[in-house]
């Protein structure tokens, strides 16, 4: 066996590979993702900040997803503005419910929520 390798391979009938160079121009290349995005986005409409539904159960962190149909329901956005900056801490389907919550957060935590129409 070894003295087949040592002779080597003839010249006839060795395959010729040559290696291909790759120009990976990213620009052009990705344009067509680019412009879908793009699309997507503008069909998506502005960003809104959602808050994570988030419960414990059993001492586990559970995620909750958010139904499309009760996103477009709400009405009203809930924000705390505090040293860091104004927090949307949620939104509701009504006024009525934006004010217990607000009158709630006032008399416990002493904490002024503005409610803003989404």
């Amino acid at each position: 066996m070894t003295r087949a390798f040592r002779g080597g391979i003839d010249k006839r009938k060795k395959v010729s590979a040559p290696t291909r160079i790759r120009n990976w121009n990213p620009i052009r290349d990705l344009r067509g993702l680019k412009i879908r995005t793009s699309e997507t986005g503008t069909e998506m409409g502005p960003l809104v900040d959602v808050p994570a539904m988030i419960r414990i159960e059993d001492e586990h962190w559970v995620f909750e997803r958010v139904d499309e149909g009760v996103l477009r329901n709400l009405t009203h956005r809930l924000i705390v503005h505090d040293s860091s900056g104004a927090k949307t801490i949620g939104a509701t389907e009504n006024m009525e419910i934006a004010m217990q919550v607000a009158q709630k957060m006032a008399t416990l935590e002493n904490k002024i929520v503005m409610i803003k129409p989404i």
